[in-house]
């Protein structure tokens, strides 16, 4: 009965729309009545339980929770270890040379949460955002290149994180304990610059560079100024 009357209902306003297109107001209701009318039921959960053995430092998103569910449609059951960072959570995918190594490193050294994977790739949580590491052959090995920054050799290609100085210093902490070996070890660049901030460099074991930094004020992580490189 309720659908009849909101299908009636668009009808009309849709007539007067088509009637009088300048409207905005009418065309604002039809676009209204139009959204209610599509009213979907929501995925079944299963059952719900606290995050639970998700650590303070690790580098998945902040408020993790892991979620049994299935989908009505296909009846694949499913766990959510991890929310998406708010906004757009950026998406990057990466080759690796073993996915029994990765998952070590990323879901254990990193304390990443694992979302969905197949015999060939490995979704993981990094603060909310998404990465996946590829299987792409044994022999696999990042190439570096060296490029001068503050003084240090900086490795490319290379992807990390800009987090806060206590999250930076409790990852730095994080690294040391698990044996990782520090390609460039913790430290203040840029010293009394607008783009004052902590750094630190390391490898995964597939030789894939990472940055974690850290601004002093985080409202300049996007500062334009010129960056005169030391000799």
């Amino acid at each position: 009965m309720m659908l009849r009357t909101v299908t009636t209902t668009v009808a009309s306003i849709a007539s007067v729309a088509v009637a009088r297109p300048s409207s905005s107001v009418v065309q604002n209701i039809l676009r209204h009545s139009l959204r209610r009318r599509c009213f979907l039921s929501p995925s079944a959960v299963l059952s719900i339980r606290g995050g639970g053995g998700v650590e303070q430092n690790d580098l998945s998103s902040n408020n993790s929770t892991s979620r049994e569910m299935s989908t009505s449609a296909s009846e694949t059951k499913y766990v959510k270890l991890a929310d998406p960072a708010p906004g757009s959570p950026f998406h990057y995918a990466f080759p690796v040379h073993n996915l029994d190594e990765a998952k070590k490193f990323y879901g254990e050294v990193l304390g990443c949460e694992e979302g969905r994977s197949s015999e060939k790739w490995q979704d993981y949580s990094l603060h909310g955002h998404q990465i996946v590491c590829h299987w792409v052959g044994n022999d696999y090995r990042c190439q570096d290149y060296y490029n001068p920054v503050d003084g240090d050799d900086i490795p490319v290609p290379h992807m990390g994180l800009a987090l806060t100085e206590e999250q930076f210093h409790a990852l730095a902490e994080r690294v040391k304990a698990a044996g990782i070996q520090f390609i460039i070890e913790p430290h203040l660049r840029f010293q009394g610059q607008p783009g004052e901030q902590w750094t630190m460099f390391f490898k995964d074991q597939s030789g894939n560079n990472l940055e974690f930094k850290a601004m002093t004020t985080i409202d300049n992580l996007f500062a334009k100024y010129n960056v005169v490189d030391e000799e």
